[in-house]
Order: structure tokens, then sequence, then C-alpha cells
């Protein structure tokens, strides 16, 4: 996304690609809304469109369910692999270089340039865009719970609808799930503080008795942003800079904004000779996604801290309401708390997460 953003602007660009094939390994399970998509200004093809999600259906530990009609959010499931290499060929159509099978494995800068290296080979540049993903999350500081994803054939979900399963016991501080692709192929996943993935979905497997074609697994960004994704030359932007969801840790949206107004910016530092206008993409992502990403970082916190006992509880509360209705009605996929708000209502939010209505709370909440 920062790539063409540049280009386009008629900026010199390189991307360096650590793998040697763009989009592979797949590491995300690719569910976006096409509101979302189409806020990145894009249309994906229909051969990276691999299905169209209409029903949610949350299990408990106790395996009761809530179910949320998403027809009116229109969720699509992206062939993540396939994703990946339309935006590489977008890039390279406006003129970005790419190279691939190159890893940055260090940058620095001084107060006119960037430096960076892979194997022996020195580079030089005026800017350095870090989007590298969890590993530079996590070398900032930032903090990951463990994931895992496989793709299987299965006979036990429907194509329409995915399955998210929340116990605190068994996938503490994250959930699993299943995103089917067609009738009889879905990827399922879990994520988990202290677990270890392949073993938890190994189990599930088994029950459900599917037959698994890939395995994979990748730590998830889900826990904020960082404190600063700019530092004088230098920026980063999508898991790099902590911009997945706090509640999913899905980023292609929020993430892709990120590179989307990075590159943006970028363009209007060599327009105007001034490399303090990058601190202007910061400030866009922040104004956009700030609050939500605040909220969701509230709401994850006091639900992580829930025991199973607690979340059984919680979903009898809202089965036997209204709440699902509404959620399905005035649900927005990218931004949850608005969600909440419409469908609790402030009270119930409070009282359900077990959250303090503080001074903060009532910022978050716009009042």
């Amino acid at each position: 996304m920062a790539a063409h953003e540049l280009a386009s602007g008629g900026i010199e660009t390189t991307v360096f690609e650590e793998h040697r094939e763009i989009g592979i390994p797949e590491k995300c399970d690719g569910l976006v809304s096409s509101k979302g998509i189409s806020q990145l200004g894009l249309v994906p093809s229909s051969s990276v469109v691999q299905n169209r999600i209409e029903k949610a259906v949350f299990f408990s530990p106790s395996m009761n369910e809530v179910k949320i009609d998403a027809t009116r959010q229109n969720v699509i499931v992206l062939d993540r692999s396939r994703f990946d290499r339309s935006l590489a060929e977008r890039a390279a159509k406006a003129g970005s270089r790419i190279e691939v099978g190159k890893r940055i494995a260090e940058y620095d800068r001084t107060q006119s340039l960037v430096k960076a290296k892979y194997d022996s080979v020195l580079v030089e540049s005026d800017f350095l865009l870090d989007c590298s993903g969890y590993e530079s999350y996590i070398r900032a500081g930032g903090k990951t719970v463990q994931g895992a994803q496989y793709l299987v054939y299965g006979r036990w979900f429907d194509k329409s609808t995915v399955e998210v399963y929340v116990n605190p016991e068994a996938y503490p501080g994250f959930f699993a799930w299943v995103i089917p692709i067609s009738s009889d192929v879905a990827k399922i996943g879990v994520g988990g503080e202290g677990i270890n993935t392949f073993q938890m979905l190994d189990k599930f497997v088994s029950e459900k008795q599917a037959i698994v074609f890939r395995k994979i697994a990748a730590p998830i960004a889900c826990f904020g942003t960082l404190k600063s994704f700019v530092e004088g030359r230098i920026a980063k932007a999508g898991d790099a800079a902590g911009q997945a969801k706090p509640t999913t840790g899905g980023g292609i949206f929020t993430g892709g904004y990120g590179g989307r107004l990075a590159g943006s910016a970028l363009v209007k530092c060599f327009e105007s000779a001034n490399p303090d206008l990058l601190r202007g993409y910061e400030e866009g992502w922040r104004s956009t996604f700030g609050r939500e990403f605040r909220f969701q970082t509230y709401a994850r916190g006091a639900f992580s801290r829930m025991d199973p006992g607690q979340v059984d509880r919680l979903f009898e509360m809202i089965s036997s309401s209204d709440l699902p209705k509404k959620i399905s009605e005035e649900g927005d996929f990218d931004r949850h708390s608005v969600a909440l708000i419409k469908a609790f209502g402030l009270s119930k939010i409070v009282t359900a997460f077990g959250m303090l209505f503080t001074s903060e709370m009532r910022d978050l909440l716009g009042m």
C-alpha cells in the first residue's frame, strides 16, 4: 500500500521482501469487510475473494451459543497469498521496484540518510518504512500471543458461517476460530498465551474428524500500538507498529490504512523537502483509529480477566436478550466499540465486562 502511494507520487521506491515468493507463507486468514477494503481504494478480483460470510456463531466454554447475522456487514474471506501478490503488482505498475528474497537485517539513521543492510549489502535512502510485521513489533517491546492456523477439509461447518470458540481456560487471552472458504475446506486457527497451539489444533481436528492440508504458526500482535510510529526518517506501519485490532488481531484494513497514510505523508516530505511532515502520518492514523483501539484494548483487558464461568454467564445474558439482533442490524466489523455501544448500551457494557466507569472510559466513548 505504501509503495503504491510513493511510486504513484513519482518517488523512487524499493520494497525489500524477505521471502522468495510474495504472499508465501500465508499467515493471515483474510477475513475483512468489503467496506474496509473499499476505504483502502481496492476492488479485489473474483480470484482473490474466496468466500462471503453471512453469519457468525460464538461458543462459550459450556458451548452456549450466540448467533450473529453478518449479512449487512458484507464480510469476505480473501486468499491472502493472491491478495498480497495483487498489491505487489499494483505497486510495481505504479513504478515501484520489488526485491524478493532480501531480508533487511538491520537499519539505522543519520541526520540526512537511512542506512539498511541485507546480507552484506548496504543500502542508503532518504527514508525507510518498516512494514516487517510482528518481529519488528516484538523487538520494539510489543507483546503478542502465540497463534497457529491450519487449512483443513471437514464436514461439520457451514460455508457461510464463521465459528468462534471463547474459552479462557483453553485459549487464555484469545480464542479459536473456523473460517470456511468452501463447503468443505476451512481455515481454522487458535491463539492464546502460554499454550501449545499445534497441540490445541490437533485436538480440535481430531474431534471434528478433519483432514489437515497445511500447518503454520505465527505470533499475533493484538496488544495495541507502539507509543510512536515515527522516529526521524524512519516510520513503522502495519503489524510492525501494532496496527492490528486488539480484539481479534485483524489488521488488513487498519494496517493497510497505515501503509497508505505513511506513503502519502512521505510524498509530502519530498514535495516540501521537509522530513518533519512524516509525523502527519501518525497523527492521521491516530485520529482515525486511536479512540477505537483504546476502547478495544480496554475491553480486551476486562474480558481477559474473566474465568470460564463468567464467560458462560455473559453468553447466557446475551443469548437471552435482543443484543444479537441489535448487533446484526447495527454492528460494524471494523469498529467494535460502535457495535458494543449500540447493542449493549453503556451501562450494560460496564456491567458485563466489569469495566470501571472512569474519566478514561468517558473519553473513549466520546462522552
